[in-house]
């Protein structure tokens, strides 16, 4: 499967040096900005590799970068919480949400799939579909956490807002809206309003 990292070491590497070429040219020059030749040429490849390892091209590209991007996102909102206290539990994934995404400036468009179709490659949607279930899983996660800790709101509908409200700032900051400074202000906010709602909420842990 293309989206898969292969198990053989030569295909792997060439898997992983197309996907690290994609991921900067996209990111510089955009998906339709990036074309084949830049790619090889990046990557340090033939253009017949990048067609053995990835069938329908470009596409098929972007779709395994936007995997790989999501199982980064999972498994650093997986790892092990540095807390105890309900309430903190909750503030680290938040921490960690905000961080990812700061790290990762491609990942809000690639986890969308924006910049593609599920017509122009089967691994669109088999991508869409597993991304889709992650972040699902994700989203549950922290909705327990929420639970745990106690809240006046429903808990699910506090995460998706919470979701929702970085996920909007972080694209007015990619479509050069805001600028970082005001972005971080926004993300801040949200984490605010967010941790006010839990019950067990001190003033320390806002």
């Amino acid at each position: 499967m293309v989206l898969d990292t292969p198990t053989d070491k030569r295909k792997r590497r060439t898997h992983n040096a197309v996907l690290d070429a994609g991921q900067t040219l996209i990111l510089r020059h955009g998906y339709r900005g990036t074309t084949i030749e830049m790619l090889t040429a990046a990557a340090d490849v033939a253009v017949s590799s990048i067609y053995a390892n990835f069938g329908a091209g470009k596409v098929d590209v972007y779709a395994a970068l936007a995997w790989r991007t999501a199982l980064t996102h999972v498994e650093q909102m997986s790892a092990p919480i540095d807390a105890v206290d309900p309430v903190r539990v909750v503030a680290e994934f938040l921490d960690r949400y905000i961080a990812f995404h700061r790290e990762n400036p491609l990942a809000l468009r690639l986890l969308a799939l924006t910049d593609v179709d599920k017509s122009e490659s089967v691994s669109v949607g088999e991508a869409k579909n597993r991304i889709d279930t992650a972040l699902g899983e994700l989203i549950d996660s922290v909705t327990r956490a929420v639970e745990n800790a106690g809240t006046d709101v429903v808990p699910r509908a506090l995460v998706l807002n919470a979701w929702a409200a970085m996920n909007g700032a972080v694209s007015l900051r990619q479509r050069r809206i805001v600028d970082q400074p005001m972005l971080d202000a926004m993300l801040a906010i949200t984490r605010a309003d967010m941790l006010r709602h839990l019950t067990g909420a001190s003033n320390e842990n806002r």
